[in-house]
């Protein structure tokens, strides 16, 4: 129980998309409002921000997400729908992958870092969010 409470203080980040099949990664994505799914990406991907990304990654997502990005992690084996297996590549827009970031996804465990955990001093900022956008995609290669 103790795991599954500091997944979900932690889930988020990030990253955290916490879909885990293709229906229900496209349920969060369908919540993600139209001006917000064309939104670029306006961190460079230089060694320093992945860097910062994946301390942050480490330090606010493995939990659940796994350390490897499998979606495998210790927290989350409770969890339903289970956090997305981001090594096998992810299917959306940057923007997109910000947005649920930073706002959660409904019916699941991820909170958002700027709505659902601003309120425990635990958000991320915006330009670590958008490194860890990096991240997350640079588990898949």
């Amino acid at each position: 129980m103790k795991a599954i409470k500091s997944c979900l203080t932690i889930s988020a980040a990030v990253f955290c998309l916490t879909v885990a099949s293709p229906a229900a990664f496209s349920a969060a994505k369908d919540k993600v409002p139209g001006d917000a799914k064309g939104v670029e990406n306006p961190v460079e991907a230089d060694d320093d921000v992945l860097k910062t990304a994946k301390k942050i990654y480490k330090k606010k997502c493995k939990k659940c997400h796994g350390s490897k990005g499998d979606g495998k992690g210790p927290g989350a084996k409770d969890m339903d729908p289970l956090p997305p297996d981001w090594t096998a590549g992810i299917d959306a827009t940057d923007g997109e992958l910000y947005w649920i970031t930073m706002n959660g996804s409904a019916d699941t465990e991820m909170k958002g870092w700027q709505a659902g955990m601003a309120k425990e001093g635990k958000e991320v900022s915006e330009e670590e969010a958008w490194g860890l956008v990096h991240y997350i995609r640079s588990l898949g290669n």
